[in-house]
């Protein structure tokens, strides 16, 4: 049996029975898998607890940013990955971070993911995009955001085509909800920066990202989920916009 990994893996879930354990089946080579978990009413805790390496905890919602600054905190590694409930470790990407690891030449490790919706890849060329999860647990830290976070590395970053696999198996309804969900915490976001938001921007907005997704990011070619998918993303902008103007409203 080789020897460990000496990562630490983190992820933040909520209701993640039909994901979890076909995440956690590509963690078993690394020394520990660190859970928040936020309340979760089905069995997502109780499968976490089957994994000999995994330690599942409850934290109060506070936000992703600083959910997964908590998750974080908890890792005993100074090396640490980021991990969604819905994202599979590929052969190659767990390759990559043993041989980065192990050469401990730099800070960060920007890989790819790659999205399949159901079980198969969309035909539009955003599919894949770049993100860092690899990284040292002093040279990263997660600028305060409600939702959309990102690490912010202090340091060097190396690059791979190494991917992980993202399933999003959301119905149409989960995904418009998930949508909601995060325009209101986007919108507070910009509030508390003091953003403001025009009549144009809320009459344009909507036409300008259906057009942008469906035609230039090429979901066009991804039939009617393609059209889902492009009036979500519309959806989406638009109600972040009009939530930041009633909230100004109810300010003033």
């Amino acid at each position: 049996m080789s020897e460990k990994i000496p990562v630490s893996i983190y992820m933040i879930v909520l209701n993640e029975e039909a994901n979890i354990a076909a995440a956690l089946e590509r963690m078993t080579e690394f020394d520990e898998v660190i859970i928040v978990d936020s309340g979760s009413r089905d069995r997502t805790v109780e499968i976490a607890d089957g994994y000999p390496n995994v330690k599942t905890s409850f934290h109060h919602w506070e936000g992703f940013a600083a959910q997964k600054a908590h998750a974080m905190s908890l890792c005993r590694n100074e090396w640490v990955l980021n991990i969604d409930a819905d994202e599979i470790l590929t052969d190659a990407f767990i390759e990559e971070v043993r041989r980065v690891v192990a050469a401990n030449e730099v800070d960060a490790l920007e890989s790819t993911r790659t999205l399949y919706r159901w079980g198969k890849r969309p035909r539009h060329p955003g599919g894949t995009d770049r993100l860092i999860r690899l990284f040292r647990k002093s040279a990263g830290h997660y600028p305060e955001r409600r939702v959309h976070e990102s690490i912010s590395i202090d340091g060097k970053v190396a690059r791979t085509e190494a991917t992980i696999l993202h399933n999003e198996n959301l119905t149409y309804t989960e995904r418009v909800a998930k949508s909601n969900r995060y325009s209101e915490a986007r919108a507070r976001d910009k509030f508390d920066k003091g953003d403001r938001v025009s009549l144009p921007a809320l009459l344009f907005i909507f036409p300008l990202s259906f057009v942008q997704h469906y035609f230039l990011k090429g979901h066009v070619f991804d039939g009617v989920d393609g059209l889902l998918t492009s009036m979500n993303a519309a959806w989406y902008a638009f109600m972040k916009y009009a939530k930041l103007w009633e909230m100004r409203r109810r300010r003033e």
